[in-house]
């Protein structure tokens, strides 16, 4: 009677920890992903040529974003455990280690994007009209990668103390500025110019810095000896033990991150073979797609904390039971959120002002999203959330690596030297997920992944 009743206590402490992590990291994520949305969505209304400019700036933001996400992936799983072990102080370097990793990152993005914007373009694509737009939008949007590497840190790092709310609520702020910023800027109303594409990397510019000021804030001045707040005290108390553990543990997983991410920029490349009007197809669908997607990955980041906090506090039982509910709802989501992709098809279709002759492309892309949703959302959630949760990431690093770039990317690109509709190129990119499953679930069930990692430092 009293294990049944300990179950059932842990059962509540479950779905109550789950919806105070998960809720706002989802709010946060669909935050993000409406950034873009909204940028191509209004940009839209100026053509397709505007639409694919915007589309290869999102591919470079995607690398970029990629590459902070495997910093704090990789820094998040000792925040996480050190968390559940009750370890502040250390919790302060590991951050320190990681705004300095992230700044450094975002400077480099920075260099590329205002002083060699066409080296990125004709990465992409060499129509002239193309090239001109994301020019003139990459001179703008570049200098706003450092600012974002800082704040990504802080609001990322947040989860990882189960503080989540706080980059909810900052993005939500951002975000509002951002669109009416867009409105004014885009198509020049109150007095100002109508930029165009400037206009929106000009309105999202001015968004990222009173997100950053709004973070900072909170951090150094709002919140008393926040777990994230270190200063050069806790960078000098850094030790070599801690060091050389962060970055054996971490490093796989920012190769990971950052390899994918430039994967997945070379889908784009294969898909921009098909034309210009592939490029903007792409970019709509890929955008639709990552915004179903997105609550299902961030109910795989939560897990990955939750798992993370239990693990630090050397409740190994308790982490396993936790990945075998989180499984079955992170499949569930994938479900409904295919479901609904495809059935929204026909609004998201008015909302972009698709033309007629991208409308059949787009709606079978769509198709083929939704009905492989679910597996890609299990899939993200045995990476994210199992394993990285428990330290395995040269596994991880191997399994993602080995799906993407020995399966999917040369079936991708040989369909794409043949010449093959952009529809039929964005179906064989799940290649890469039907291997991940049958090598991932394997290793999954071993449970070799948890581990606590922090216990001895």
């Amino acid at each position: 009677m009293q294990g049944i009743l300990k179950i059932k206590d842990e059962d509540k402490l479950f779905y109550k920890t789950l919806v105070m992590l998960c809720i706002p990291i989802i709010i946060q994520n669909l935050i993000s992903t409406l950034v873009n949305m909204v940028d191509t969505v209004m940009v839209g209304s100026l053509g397709e040529v505007s639409v694919a400019s915007i589309g290869i700036a999102n591919q470079y933001f995607f690398l970029f974003n990629m590459a902070l996400s495997g910093i704090i992936g990789g820094a998040g799983i000792f925040m996480a455990q050190f968390y559940g072990k009750g370890d502040k102080d250390s919790i302060k370097k590991i951050t320190g280690l990681s705004v300095i990793a992230a700044l450094i990152l975002g400077l480099l993005f920075f260099m590329l994007a205002v002083f060699f914007p066409n080296v990125i373009i004709h990465f992409f694509s060499h129509d002239p009209l193309v090239v001109k737009e994301a020019r003139s939008y990459f001179l703008v949007i570049g200098f706003c990668y450092p600012i974002m590497a800082i704040s990504y840190i802080f609001s990322m790092g947040s989860r990882s103390v189960r503080n989540p709310r706080l980059g909810m609520v900052c993005s939500s702020i951002s975000l509002v500025i951002n669109i009416i910023l867009n409105y004014v800027f885009i198509f020049g109303h109150f007095g100002a110019p109508a930029l165009g594409v400037k206009g929106a990397a000009v309105a999202t510019v001015v968004a990222r810095i009173v997100e950053f000021i709004l973070l900072i804030s909170y951090v150094y001045f709002i919140k008393e000896d926040y777990e994230l707040r270190f200063g050069i005290k806790d960078i000098k108390g850094i030790t070599k033990e801690l060091a050389t553990t962060v970055i054996k543990k971490s490093t796989p997983v920012f190769l990971n991150d950052t390899i994918w991410a430039f994967g997945s920029v070379l889908y784009s490349v294969a898909y921009a073979t098909a034309g210009t009007s592939a490029i903007a197809a792409s970019q709509i669908a890929s955008t639709t797609g990552n915004f179903f997607i997105m609550t299902a990955v961030c109910i795989a980041i939560g897990s990955s904390i939750m798992m993370g906090n239990e693990l630090g506090a050397n409740n190994i039982d308790t982490a396993v039971r936790y990945s075998k509910k989180f499984s079955v709802l992170v499949t569930i989501a994938g479900l409904i959120f295919g479901i609904l992709l495809i059935s929204a098809t026909p609004l998201l279709l008015k909302m972009f002002s698709v033309s007629d002759s991208l409308a059949p492309d787009i709606i079978k892309i769509f198709k083929i999203m939704g009905v492989l949703m679910a597996l890609r959302t299990f899939n993200t959630f045995i990476v994210i959330g199992v394993m990285r949760s428990g330290g395995d990431t040269k596994y991880s690093l191997f399994l993602e690596m080995g799906c993407m770039w020995l399966v999917s990317l040369p079936i991708t690109f040989f369909a794409a030297y043949k010449g093959v509709p952009i529809y039929i190129l964005v179906a064989l990119t799940y290649t890469e997920e039907v291997a991940k499953f049958i090598f991932g679930v394997p290793r999954a069930l071993s449970k070799k992944w948890a581990r606590n990692i922090v216990d001895e430092i």
